[in-house]
């Protein structure tokens, strides 16, 4: 063999620790022939003798003793590996990847992080921000992506999804933007901002594949003329006068920007989607998540401004 059995430098160091070959037969619950039979595979792979016969016991010779301490080290790994799998599997040890459009990352996972962490201080967590478009494309190496509309990649097999909350769309007005002097529950039409710039978000942002739609099926083709790919930077366009912009209604607004309602209702949920078997960490954080979705827990604390 070109290997040694690792189970046969296991049985190895049994016997040379114990000097006794039925003494080891019976701690490791073998017969004395099995024993017997596990270093005569050993003596022929290492093609020299590991011990010496004195009475009823035996005592490694130098080699052997050499290979005891390159055994031990074997045994030792193992131990490791199995005290990290009693350590994962009580989440005391791991790692979460979470790949995420900017709206979840704002507004559901930054408080579930914060809750996720108190409860399991050695798990790892890391947080990749983008569009909902890039955090689909990295499901391929995070535990979950979260994302707007549970649309499931067809490139990549075997994805479940499932929406988290539903939320409205919203449209940004700076205070002082004609829009803004109605009623704050008093909506506006998408017919309204015929001829209105509009900030937008880049594509693959799911609030814009939202707002698009709702565009269209209103017969009004969107005019591009304004695009950043984050929404703070959006904030601070409208805040400066180039156009009006959309966010979802779970955004606080500081007191020079305001946001209205839209008809016809522009919908979005918030979803997870995710590779099953799901990792003991991700599972964890999804009953995290939904435990705080059940409690009505929905945005971030945060300081107020873009």
């Amino acid at each position: 063999m070109a290997r040694p059995d690792p189970q046969l430098l296991l049985t190895w160091t049994v016997v040379a620790r114990m000097g006794s070959i039925n003494a080891a037969a019976d701690t490791l619950g073998l017969t004395q022939p099995a024993v017997s039979n596990q270093l005569r595979r050993l003596q022929e792979w290492l093609g020299e003798p590991l011990y010496r016969r004195h009475g009823r016991g035996v005592t490694p010779t130098a080699l052997g003793k050499r290979l005891l301490r390159i055994a031990s080290q074997i045994e030792g790994a193992l131990t490791d590996a199995e005290a990290l799998r009693t350590d994962v599997q009580g989440l005391m040890q791991g790692s979460l990847l979470l790949a995420a459009s900017q709206t979840n990352a704002e507004f559901l996972l930054l408080r579930a992080m914060a809750v996720f962490q108190k409860r399991y201080p050695m798990i790892t967590v890391r947080l990749q921000s983008g569009n909902s478009e890039e955090a689909r494309r990295r499901i391929d190496v995070a535990d979950l992506a979260f994302v707007e509309d549970a649309v499931l990649p067809e490139s990549v097999p075997g994805l479940k999804g499932k929406t988290l909350i539903e939320t409205d769309i919203r449209i940004l007005l700076s205070a002082d933007h004609p829009l803004a002097q109605r009623p704050e529950d008093e909506p506006v039409a998408l017919s309204e901002l015929a001829g209105v710039s509009v900030v937008w978000r880049e594509p693959g942002s799911g609030t814009r594949d939202r707002v698009e739609v709702a565009f269209r099926q209103a017969g009004l083709e969107p005019e591009i003329r304004y695009e950043f790919s984050a929404g703070a930077a959006v904030r601070e366009a409208v805040r400066c006068g180039l156009g009006v912009g959309f966010v979802s209604a779970l955004s606080a607004m500081p007191p020079d920007l305001c946001t209205r309602p839209v008809v016809p209702r522009i919908v979005q949920s918030l979803s997870v989607i995710y590779q099953g078997p799901l990792s003991r960490p991700g599972e964890a954080f999804l009953v995290v998540l939904e435990d705080m979705m059940r409690a009505g827990i929905y945005a971030t604390p945060r300081s107020v401004g873009p």
